[in-house]
Order: structure tokens, then sequence, then C-alpha cells
């Protein structure tokens, strides 16, 4: 099972999916994979888990990855 860690105003929002061969777990898949690439697209930070570390990533989405967190850029002014 992997999940998204989404940091954000409220806190942070959790996204999870399975791998197994279920159109279920499919459609979860894609939904990640969609989430990660706006986040990349609106600016935000991404991380994965590597041997317990985040580490950060500009890799394609990659199902079998632990866990990912996304920080949104910090506005200032």
């Amino acid at each position: 099972m992997g999940r998204i860690i989404v940091a954000n105003r409220r806190g942070h929002q959790v996204v999870a999916w399975e791998t197994t061969e279920t159109e279920e777990a499919r459609r979860s898949i894609a939904e990640a994979e969609r989430i990660l690439r706006e986040a990349r697209e609106s600016g935000c930070a991404i991380s994965k888990k590597v041997d317990g570390v985040h580490v950060l990533d500009r890799a394609p989405f990659d199902p079998e990855v632990e866990e990912y967190q996304i920080v949104a850029p910090i506005a200032g002014g």
C-alpha cells in the first residue's frame, strides 16, 4: 500500500492506494498519479521515502513507492 501526504492550510490530507490487480486499485493509482502531476505543475515540492528517509523526487509516479509527500511553495511578500 502506498500513500501521498499532502500538506496544506488545514493540516494534511492522506491519499492511499493498493497495488493489487483490481479496478478499484487501478482507479486509486490513477488518482494518485493525477494528484502528483498537478502538484508538480503548480510548483509544489515532491519527496518520496527511500530507505526510511524522504528525498526530493522529480521522477514519474511509481505506485510501488511507500510514501510521497507534497509541500506547497511558501508565498512571500
